[in-house]
C-alpha cells in the first residue's frame, strides 16, 4: 500500500516537471498544464480505486446452517435451526447484511460483460478523453499522448490501490465491527440478568422476612423470577431457605416457614428435568416443621427426592429413606395408639429402614434410643439384626 502511494506521488512529480517544462515561455500556461494534469491524474485515480474497491469487496463467510437449502432439506433443516435458537445467542439468530456484497456481484459482472463487448472501442474512448484534457493544455504536440499515459498510469495504480485495501483492510473492520456488535449484546444480557437476579432476591427477601408493610407476592410472580434468574442465584435461594428452615426458634417461624414452602415449589417448577433432589428433601422438612406438620406431604416429597437421585444414579443420601420411615410412622394410628402397625405398613417402614441402616456409622445417630423410629421399631419387634437381612 505504501508503495503505490509512492507511485502515485512519482506520477505527480512527472506532471509537475512536465507541466514546468513550458514555465520559460508561458509562467502562468505551466500553472495551468499542471492543475490540469494533477486533476486528470486524479480523476484516473479515484476511478481506478473504486472500480477496484469493487472487485475487492470481502465476501460473509456464512455459517453452515445459514446457507440456503434446497428440495425436502429445506423444512426439516428449519425446523432444527428453530429447536437450536432457544439455547444459541441473540447474536446467532441473524447474519450479516450481504447488500454490498451483491451489488459489488453484480457490478463486476455488468463492468465485466460491458468490456468484453466494448473492448474494441475502450482504445477510441481513452483517445478521446486524452484529446477533451488535452485541449485545455498549453504544452505542445506531445500533450494528448501525455494526457493519455497519465490516465493509464493513474487508474491503474488506483485501481490496485483500491483492490488491495478492500481485501485487506475491510475484513478486519467488518470483523472489529462484529466483536464489538457481539460484545455489546453480551453486555446487555449480562445486565439483564443481573436485574432479573436482583429482582429474584428481592422476592424471595420478602418471603424470608415477612412484614406488613411488604406487597403479598404471587406464586406465579414467584415462579417467573426463580426461572429467570441464573444458576447461582437459584443456588444462593436454596442456601438462604435451609438456613431460614433450620432455624426453629426465630421469631414468626411458622410465617417464614410458609416463605420457605413458596420458595421451595418455585425452585421445584424452575428444576424443569428433574435433576436437584435436594430441593425435594428440603421441602419434606419443611412440611415437617410446620405446626401442625404435614406428614403426608413431607413423605411424598422425600419419596420423589429418592426417585429424582435413583434416576441419576447418585451415591449416598440415605438418610432420605430413613425420613420416608419416619414420615409413614407419624401418618400411623396405630402407633399412636400404642399398637403394632399393620404389616403392609411395617414391610414398607423396614424397605426403608434397611437402606438407611446401611449407613453404618451414621444409624446410631439417625435411630436414637429415644427417636420415633426406634420406638416403632421396639413396639413391632423388629431389631437391627432384622434390617441386616
Amino acid at each position: 500500500m505504501g508503495r503505490l502511494v509512492v507511485v502515485a506521488a512519482f506520477g505527480c512529480l512527472l506532471v509537475l516537471v512536465y507541466g514546468l517544462s513550458g514555465a520559460h515561455k508561458d509562467l502562468a500556461g505551466s500553472f495551468g498544464t499542471d492543475c490540469l494534469g494533477l486533476m486528470a491524474g486524479g480523476a484516473a485515480l479515484l476511478t481506478g480505486g473504486l472500480l477496484g474497491f469493487v472487485f475487492g469487496i470481502p465476501h460473509t463467510r456464512l455459517r453452515e446452517e445459514d446457507r440456503p437449502q434446497t428440495g425436502s432439506e429445506t423444512t426439516k433443516q428449519e425446523s432444527t435451526e428453530q429447536e437450536k435458537r432457544g439455547s444459541r445467542s441473540p447474536a446467532a439468530n441473524y447474519r450479516p447484511n450481504t447488500s454490498l456484497e451483491q451489488i459489488s456481484d453484480w457490478l463486476t459482472k455488468m463492468l465485466v460483460g460491458v468490456t468484453l463487448v466494448e473492448v474494441k472501442n475502450i482504445p477510441g474512448a481513452l483517445r478521446g478523453a486524452a484529446s477533451y484534457f488535452a485541449a485545455g493544455m498549453s504544452s505542445g504536440e506531445h500533450a494528448e499522448t501525455f494526457v493519455l499515459a497519465v490516465l493509464i498510469y493513474f487508474s491503474v495504480d488506483g485501481f490496485v490501490f483500491g483492490f488491495l485495501w478492500a481485501r485487506l483492510y475491510l475484513p478486519r473492520w467488518f470483523a472489529e465491527a462484529d466483536e464489538m456488535k457481539q460484545l455489546e449484546e453480551k453486555v446487555s444480557r449480562l445486565e439483564e440478568r443481573q436485574q432479573e437476579d436482583a429482582r429474584a432476591l428481592v422476592l424471595v427477601s420478602r418471603l424470608l422476612n415477612p412484614d406488613e408493610g411488604n406487597e403479598p407476592t404471587s406464586e406465579k410472580e414467584l415462579v417467573a423470577a426463580i426461572k429467570a434468574a441464573s444458576g447461582s442465584t437459584r443456588e444462593q435461594i436454596l442456601y438462604q431457605s435451609q438456613r431460614a428452615s433450620e432455624d426453629t426458634k426465630a421469631p414468626d417461624y411458622q410465617a417464614k416457614i410458609r416463605g420457605v414452602i413458596s420458595i421451595l415449589k418455585a425452585l421445584i417448577a424452575s428444576d424443569a428435568a428433574e435433576r436437584d433432589h435436594r430441593y425435594h428433601i428440603d421441602l419434606s422438612h419443611a412440611f415437617d416443621r410446620m405446626t401442625p406438620p404435614d406428614w403426608k406431604m413431607a413423605g411424598v416429597e422425600a419419596g420423589k427426592a429418592i426417585e429424582i437421585r435413583d434416576k441419576r444414579k447418585l451415591k449416598g443420601w440415605k438418610y432420605y429413606e430413613f425420613n420416608r420411615a419416619r414420615c409413614l410412622i407419624k401418618q400411623d394410628v396405630d402407633f399412636d395408639n400404642g399398637r403394632q402397625s399393620k404389616a403392609e405398613l411395617i414391610e414398607r417402614v423396614v424397605a426403608d429402614l434397611r437402606v438407611a441402616f446401611s449407613e453404618r456409622e451414621k444409624w446410631p445417630k439417625w435411630a436414637t434410643p429415644d427417636s420415633t423410629v426406634r420406638k416403632w421399631m421396639v413396639l413391632n419387634g423388629i431389631d437391627d439384626a432384622r434390617l441386616k437381612a
